[in-house]
């Protein structure tokens, strides 16, 4: 038998099968008892309880299957699910439960029975609601296929990792957190050991979940199925883990250790029996944040192919593909990178190219993000190419003397590269452009001392030429 609870802020299912076996008695017999059946169910409700009853009508048996199908098992049916009306009810049948706060539901292993109390579901989501039955279903299942063997440890790990993500996750999840930091972590063998298991539901619980997902994500669902069996003809839990996963029970506890702040850190939200959500990383990937997408998904891909027998294969695909476009996001942000790198060097044919190859990587993407960005460097490669040329041009004006016209052309192609924040290729052309200017003064000054010498030899020759002779 378990019991479903609420210690603090954590929804547990405490197993007290030595506690109380729930029979028929007077208390419970006296209740005027009403009967649904679906095809796996015998719901049993008080006589105002019909609309609950059928609540749970609706989706018991989906349920059923959904589990049996987890679990390759199909437990006898049919199964009876009591819904007692309220607290007072409940406890006049299981007085006992009276000392275990919060209680809001518990298997019969025996009768095999599955009771909730409706007065207290009343605050719980849907999904928390039909997480109670999920929770107490594997548990009856856990027992079958275990031959009743299971350490309460064990089947409190194994009845929360099939329940569907809800709140009580997040906060099993921040009271793991806290025990993980405070350094009080049981020893798995601290499974054996109900009391302990009970008495510290706070710890017990979410570290028993945390085990059980350790061993699905590492090892896949199936071989946890073969340990429930191996368990049931084994005389210890640490013998049946060795036999099924080839490790020892201390050598597996180590890895998990190991394993656990990557758990902590996201990694819960990881189900092997849940459809993987890739709403996250596809969101990721849509605003274009390549490299967080792609580190998150090169996790989520090697996941998603060690758990092909329960996630569906268009999961992955569809996770390969964004993957995949991480991949050539983080290929188009390097070569507008380089780009931009290649700009600050003055590497404008280089530059253009990465422009180019960069632009065509974000239009498969459909990602116009950095389209203005990218037309800003094309602009800039393309002026500092033209100044390149201009350069070129007046270094060979100069080769043929035309001093003045590649003086103009150095001119133009240094107030470029200032524009451009090209410092070397500006002083280079500033360079070149006070150099013509030296050579023009020069030029200048010898054709005027040149000029000058001719003046002076025509007046020394007019001076000094012979008189004319008369005949």
């Amino acid at each position: 038998m378990s019991l479903k609870v609420r210690a603090g802020l954590l929804s547990l299912v405490v197993l007290l099968a030595m506690l109380f076996m729930a029979t028929p008695t007077q208390a419970q017999q006296s209740l005027d008892w009403r009967e649904l059946q679906t095809d796996y169910f015998r719901i049993l409700y008080h006589a105002d309880g019909e609309e609950e009853a059928r609540r749970y009508e609706a989706w018991v048996d989906v349920i059923y299957d959904d589990l049996a199908a987890a679990f390759n098992y199909r437990t006898t049916t049919p199964l009876t699910l009591r819904l007692y009306p309220e607290s007072v009810d409940y406890f006049a049948v299981n007085p006992s439960a009276r000392n275990v706060p919060g209680v809001i539901a518990h298997a019969d292993f025996r009768l095999r029975e599955l009771v909730v109390i409706v007065e207290r579901t009343a605050a719980q989501s849907e999904e928390g609601v039909k997480n109670n039955v999920r929770h107490e279903l594997t548990h009856i299942i856990a027992a079958d296929l275990s031959n009743n063997q299971l350490n309460t440890g064990f089947h409190e790990g194994i009845a929360q990792y099939m329940e569907r993500p809800a709140d009580e996750l997040e906060q099993r999840i921040r009271a793991l957190r806290q025990t993980y930091e405070r350094g009080l972590l049981m020893p798995w063998s601290a499974f054996d050991d109900r009391e302990r298991i009970y008495g510290q539901p706070e710890i017990g619980y979410p570290q028993s979940l945390s085990v059980v997902a350790f061993l699905i994500e590492q090892y896949g669902f199936t071989r946890l199925r073969e340990f429930l069996i191996v368990n049931g003809r084994t005389p210890s839990y640490r013998e049946a883990l060795a036999q099924t996963y080839q490790r020892s029970a201390g050598e597996l506890e180590l890895a998990w250790r190991d394993w656990l702040p990557e758990y902590l850190e996201g990694g819960y939200q990881r189900n092997a029996l849940v459809v993987y959500d890739l709403s996250f990383v596809r969101t990721l990937v849509n605003q274009g944040s390549y490299a967080a997408a792609e580190q998150e998904l090169r996790t989520t891909v090697e996941w998603l192919k060690n758990h092909a027998d329960t996630q569906p294969a268009e999961v992955l695909a569809e996770a390969e593909a964004l993957l995949a476009r991480s991949a050539q996001g983080m290929r188009a942000e390097q070569l507008a990178e380089s780009a931009r790198q290649a700009l600050q060097q003055g590497d404008y044919e280089r530059a253009i190219r990465l422009v180019a190859d960069a632009q065509h990587l974000y239009a498969e993407l459909n990602d116009a993000r950095q389209a203005e960005v990218l037309a800003i460097y094309a602009e800039r490669a393309t002026r500092g190419i033209e100044a390149t040329s201009v350069l070129a041009q007046a270094i060979e004006l100069t080769r043929g003397f035309n001093y003045p016209q590649a003086y103009l052309q150095a001119d133009r192609a240094a107030a470029e590269f200032a524009a451009l924040g090209d410092t070397l290729r500006r002083n280079n052309a500033e360079r070149l452009r006070d150099s013509l200017a030296t050579q023009q003064r020069l030029v200048g000054f010898g054709l005027l001392i040149v000029g000058s010498f001719g003046v002076v030899l025509s007046l020394l020759g007019w001076a000094f030429r012979r008189p004319a002779e008369i005949w």
